[in-house]
């Protein structure tokens, strides 16, 4: 039976999301996956992580595989808090770190108390 586009299946890469006082962090685990290969765009209110991951090379014969090959897709929802010009991502040790920083008006700021 041959693959069409409706019936490609694709993977999610697992995910952490965390805030920091400036910043919203998404951690995706992609091990084997060259950074060339993932592209990241944000829309509206929607950040996707879309690329693909190697078929394993070689003649092996698993015994278990829990690490999934081909096209992976990932969609968020971003609020309005998020400066969409200061978005950064880097790939390091098989895990993309996606930094997305908050408008100045959000971020948190300390007000000094006087004395007189």
């Amino acid at each position: 039976m041959a693959t069409t586009a409706i019936e490609k299946r694709t993977v999610r890469p697992v995910c952490s999301i965390a805030e920091e006082n400036d910043a919203v962090i998404l951690q995706l685990e992609m091990p084997g996956v060259d950074k060339n290969s993932i592209e990241l765009n944000i829309d509206g209110d929607t950040l996707s992580v879309t690329g693909r991951r190697p078929e394993a090379e070689g003649d092996r014969v698993y015994l278990v595989r829990e690490r999934r090959s081909g096209d992976f897709r990932a969609t968020y929802t971003i609020d309005q808090r998020v400066d969409r010009e200061k978005v950064d991502a880097k790939m390091e040790h098989g895990i993309l770190t996606v930094t997305l920083h908050l408008k100045d008006e959000v971020k948190p700021r300390r007000i000094e108390v006087k004395a007189n």
